[in-house]
């Protein structure tokens, strides 16, 4: 892949780590929403992955003083 006519050889790599990260995240919330007994768990986890950081910023700042799930 070129930008601007400079090679870029770590743009896959990088792409599927940033991928990885986003599913990984996505995955997280979904299961800790679900422990929690969130019936909005699978939207929590599909919103990650369609709009990534701000469902994320979200989660954390909704649930913040509840702690870990058990």
């Amino acid at each position: 892949m070129t930008l601007f006519g400079v090679s870029l050889p770590w743009s896959l790599p990088l792409t599927l780590v940033i991928y990885g990260v986003v599913v990984a995240a996505a995955v997280w919330i979904y299961r800790d929403a679900r422990a929690r007994g969130s019936r909005y768990a699978v939207v929590w986890g599909l919103s990650t992955l369609v709009f990534t950081i701000v469902p994320v910023l979200a989660y954390l700042y909704l649930h913040h003083d509840a702690g870990p799930a058990r």
